[in-house]
């Protein structure tokens, strides 16, 4: 069960083997705020530096601009639901409520929060987009004003991919428009190029340049959102030429970045 609009995409999915769908499961990073609710599998979830066991019934939460990704433990059953929706559909004071630390939270069978995906589930396939729009904002907002008030030990507390890479994870997202080149970073931290692409590779299977590049392209990308024209923001966000970033903003989003600027004045 799934649908999807510009504004928000939901979807309730089982893959029986998971590895047979190896592109559904790639890292990636995006505007949106994400709810997973796990359902059935053997799984970790890591966000940026953070690794998750995940248990059934969890809830995770991501927010924009985040790396996120699965790590099957094993090839078995696995069963979600998942919610992707722009921020611009809910109070941003709400969202911003929720504690920075909150990512991974257990909500029993019989909780409020548990409850409301199964309500998605009902009204999906018996409503079109336009009144499931508003239904789901609804949930949305009901299950964020439920996570603000959770009960914080039932939060999971995850591990460190490793320290290393938490602190330059850290400093790159403080520095983010202002890194040239990935030698800033291995220097900064007493390390060799090499060993700071290996790291990248093993723990978050990126590049240290593609977790930059990526992340200033969506930050362009919100700008875009809000009016700002291309020519006016590629520096703000990094690149030192127009050529470059649309180049990138093309390969990574299948479209000039005017079309973004075009969708949001319609």
């Amino acid at each position: 069960m799934n649908t999807k609009t510009e504004l928000y995409s939901y979807n309730h999915l089982c893959h029986r083997v998971p590895s047979t769908h190896p592109q559904t499961f790639m890292m990636h990073s995006h505007n949106n705020c994400e709810f997973i609710f796990f359902e059935k599998g053997e799984a970790n979830y890591i966000i940026e530096g953070r690794r998750y066991r995940l248990n059934k019934n969890d809830l995770v939460f991501i927010r924009p601009l985040k790396y996120h990704y699965i790590e099957f433990l094993q090839d078995t059953e696995y069963s979600r639901y998942n919610v992707g929706f722009n921020p611009s559909l809910i109070n941003s004071k709400l969202i911003d409520s929720i504690p920075e630390h909150l990512e991974v939270i257990n909500c029993p069978p019989e909780s409020i929060i548990a409850g409301l995906f199964k309500r998605m589930d009902y009204y999906c396939p018996r409503f079109d987009k336009e009144a499931f729009t508003e239904i789901l904002s609804a949930l949305m907002t009901e299950l964020l004003y439920n996570l603000s008030i959770a009960d914080t030990s039932l939060t999971t507390i995850p591990s460190e991919t490793t320290p290393l890479l938490t602190e330059i994870l850290d400093y790159i997202n403080a520095n983010l428009f202002t890194v040239r080149e990935v030698k800033e970073i291995s220097a900064h931290f007493y390390i060799s190029e090499q060993y700071l692409y290996r790291l990248f590779k093993t723990q978050i299977r990126i590049t240290p340049l593609k977790y930059i590049n990526t992340k200033r392209l969506l930050y362009a990308q919100n700008m875009l959102h809000q009016g700002k024209k291309p020519t006016d923001i590629y520096h703000l966000c990094g690149f030192d030429s127009y050529t470059g970033f649309y180049k990138q903003y093309v390969n990574t989003f299948g479209y000039a970045p005017s079309v973004d600027t075009e969708t949001e004045s319609l």
